[in-house]
């Protein structure tokens, strides 16, 4: 059966529509705060996973997506809040009635006041009504907006990846299809941009209305904006409502940059927000004390604090700039065209049966490893206690499933106690210099269960107890 939105049946639908719908308003809204607040750990855990990938446009498009889904459980715990004052205020007024000022027994002057300010209980409520709605339209109107954010980015990431595709025929040609593209795109999104924080300010004028108009009819459907478009202009068309949701992100970034800086300082020189150090030892340098999924080990790692084993593990996560250094060191291993980064490769493919894996390594590229992890073994070396130790590096991957390199300390002659890991190598902080220099410093205590000086002391208590 079709609706008519034009018969009086249609509209009286609606309206009986609009004054029940509260109750799956709250039913809903409870919904997308335990989906959101479940979730949020998980998508976490990949933007940590694309940090330490270096993997750009993950990072970018999972931080944004963080952001957004807390602005959503803000503004929809906000919503459940109000409508819970709402709740209460009608079932208030079915107890009390309206607000007897007469009865308060006020002065003339506050009882004059509160009627102006305050007005009748119903006022009040139709406004918690209201506040209500908006904001639960609001909640999945942003929604929608941050589907059309990853629209617009994926857009630009996949042309761009299937430009490179004429980059082997000629490579003047390629860059100025790829600048031209990211030029008209980019400028496409100012555009975009400023008719959104001014309400649509570029619709207004003739002049303005002739350029914008075909950017905004591709962008309709780049965007998805054909879905979502007549809950935009109801909210427009609204002064105050039209603020909130232009403004809500913004005002979001700034509040958490400001609120950012506001805490206690429990020391004028001992810091508890350090890297790991000669005098501080961060939970990330130590492979047992990630105990959270979203706990990432930060550059490098050994299995503990108290080592009590003869042998020290130690873990390198990989960063581009390694391989940069290796390039530098041995020219010979220069790729003629660098495959790093975004885009399409067939090595990262894999049927979905799974029977398929395209990851096959061939013989030379195992030739090639083996090459580039002696050169690596050169470029980066391990120190303890300022002593050079022998390192070979192997690949590997730790619990956390970081890609990196591992190699095996002998500790044998080590002696008991306090002591310092340093590894040595590039800077990654300093672009194009390639000296040696101290990464980080790791402090380790190293207690034997089974050491040559443990044996000759229980031989010697032994003696005295026969004795």
């Amino acid at each position: 059966m079709k609706n008519d939105y034009r018969s009086n049946k249609f509209k009286k639908l609606l309206d009986n529509l609009q004054q029940e719908s509260w109750q799956l308003e709250l039913i809903i809204s409870g919904f997308a705060i335990y989906g959101l607040i479940a979730g949020y750990d998980s998508i976490e855990l990949e933007y940590l996973k694309s940090i330490q990938k270096e993997q750009i446009l993950n990072m970018f498009l999972l931080s944004t997506l963080l952001t957004s889904m807390l602005i959503l459980i803000g503004v929809l715990l906000t919503h459940v809040i109000i409508r819970g004052l709402w709740i209460g205020a009608i079932g208030l007024r079915y107890v009390s009635g309206d607000i007897d000022y007469r009865n308060l027994n006020y002065s003339e002057k506050f009882t004059s006041f509160l009627k102006n300010k305050v007005g009748s209980f119903d006022h009040y409520i139709s406004r918690l009504e209201n506040i209500c709605s908006t904001l639960f339209a609001l909640a999945f109107l942003m929604i929608f907006y941050l589907i059309s954010f990853f629209m617009v980015i994926g857009v630009l990431a996949v042309t761009i990846s299937y430009i490179e595709i004429i980059k082997s025929t000629s490579e003047t040609f390629y860059e100025f299809i790829k600048g031209s593209f990211i030029f008209i795109y980019v400028f496409s999104i100012i555009l975009l941009l400023i008719d959104f924080l001014g309400a649509g300010i570029l619709k207004k004028y003739k002049w303005t209305s002739i350029i914008y108009y075909p950017i905004y009819r591709v962008f309709n459907y780049i965007t998805l904006s054909f879905l979502y478009r007549p809950l935009v202009y109801n909210f427009l068309d609204q002064k105050k409502a039209r603020w909130i949701g232009i403004l809500i992100v913004p005002v979001y970034f700034i509040v958490s940059f400001f609120s950012s800086g506001f805490g206690t300082l429990r020391s004028n020189y001992l810091d508890y927000n350090q890297s790991t150090s000669q005098q501080f030892t961060g939970k990330e340098n130590y492979e047992d004390q990630l105990l959270e999924d979203t706990d990432m080990v930060n550059f490098a790692s050994i299995p503990s604090k108290i080592i009590e084993k003869s042998y020290l593990p130690v873990f390198i996560n990989y960063t581009n700039y390694m391989e940069d250094a290796v390039f530098k060191n041995d020219s010979t291993l220069l790729p003629e065209e660098d495959e790093r980064g975004f885009g399409f490769h067939l090595s990262n493919m894999q049927s979905a049966s799974g029977l398929v894996n395209f990851q096959v390594t061939p013989v030379d590229n195992l030739e090639i490893q083996s090459k580039y992890l002696k050169i690596f073994d050169s470029i980066f070396e391990l120190q303890i206690d300022s002593k050079k130790q022998i390192n070979h590096f192997n690949l590997t991957k730790n619990k956390q499933e970081q890609f990196g390199f591992e190699t095996i300390l002998d500790l044998e002659k080590l002696p008991r106690g306090k002591h310092f890991l340093r590894i040595l190598g590039p800077d990654e902080k300093k672009k194009g210099v390639f000296e040696k220099d101290t990464l980080i410093t790791i402090p380790f205590w190293y207690y034997p269960l089974n050491s040559s000086h443990q044996n000759k002391n229980e031989i010697l208590i032994d003696s005295t107890s026969l004795n």
